[in-house]
């Protein structure tokens, strides 16, 4: 991305850096217990970067009881305004996948 209004030359961000971006958006978004890390994704977040947008995938355990579709909108428009704010890239489309659902009192115990 080059800036044309300074012509200071160009900025890059990495698809790394959209990935820790993502995946802090992500982990925060209502619902949401975890990310999915696995070693080929070690933000649990994968990003396809082209140019000037973004494509996010994005794995998560959520809270049983709680709307898959609710969480993962909530994930989507999370990741979406904390990328686009932090980057200034478009992103094209956030794709989530929840990977497993935690039964309270029977996966972890309860904070008391």
């Amino acid at each position: 991305m080059t800036d044309p209004t300074t012509g200071r030359g160009p900025t890059r961000v990495t698809p790394d850096a959209v990935a820790r971006i993502s995946a802090q958006a992500a982990r925060h978004a209502p619902g949401v217990h975890s990310l999915v890390i696995v070693p080929a994704r070690p933000y649990g977040v994968t990003v396809r970067l082209d140019d000037r947008t973004v494509s996010v995938d994005v794995d998560v355990v959520t809270w049983y009881g709680r709307s898959v579709l609710t969480v993962a909108d909530a994930i989507r428009d999370a990741v979406i305004d904390q990328v686009t704010s932090s980057t200034g890239l478009t992103v094209r489309e956030v794709t989530v996948t929840v990977a497993d659902v935690v039964v309270p009192g029977v996966d972890v115990p309860v904070p008391t």
